[in-house]
């Protein structure tokens, strides 16, 4: 009796702490989302789209929610930017290539991006934050895609981002806990 006791506590704990990493997991993500918005000056547009409120636990019982097409929308008064921000603690990003995928990118994000990126003066893309090794790059659409169809597995690291995408190193500056992006160097970098 006393084991199957000691089981129950040890499964709740492990639940306990799995939802820990992923409030962890999720505030990173929001961090970096919040960084970036921060480091983009006054002058220039942005714009973030509601979460889907599924996203916040609202209502778990939701079966169909608008999702977000991408994290923001930045127009700096020659082009318009459809920007996804993801930040990983690994070394590698998994994706999804199709919607029964569990990936850290998305299947409609890809989509979207996409999309987007078909239309006059729009730059579409990923920017990719490394947290182990410290770098952040922005991944155009058409580049990540070619990306994907070559390679024979469900995530990506910064070497497979270098064979394939011609990846633009952000520029960015270590605060005390934050992090300052350049991003008036990112538009100039991502035009040439």
């Amino acid at each position: 009796m006393r084991s199957e006791s000691s089981n129950r506590l040890n499964c709740y704990s492990l639940a306990l702490i799995r939802i820990e990493v992923i409030k962890i997991a999720k505030s990173v993500g929001k961090q970096f989302e919040e960084n970036w918005k921060k480091s983009i000056p006054d002058k220039i547009f942005y714009y973030r789209p509601p979460d889907a409120a599924q996203s916040f636990g609202i209502n778990q019982n939701l079966r169909f929610s608008a999702k977000s097409p991408c994290d923001c929308f930045i127009f700096n008064g020659e082009f318009l930017y459809t920007l996804e921000l993801k930040s990983v603690g690994t070394k590698s990003i998994s994706f999804e290539r199709k919607k029964t995928d569990k990936g850290i990118i998305h299947k409609h994000q890809i989509d979207n991006l996409n999309k987007f990126a078909n239309f006059n003066n729009v730059i579409s893309g990923f920017l990719l934050d490394f947290r182990l090794s410290k770098n952040t790059y922005f991944c155009a659409i058409d580049k990540f895609i070619e990306m994907i169809h070559h390679l024979d597995k469900k995530s990506f690291n910064e070497t497979d981002l270098y064979k394939w995408c011609n990846p633009i190193k952000i520029e960015k500056k270590k605060l005390k806990v934050n992090w300052k992006y350049n991003v008036e160097k990112f538009f100039v970098d991502v035009r040439c």
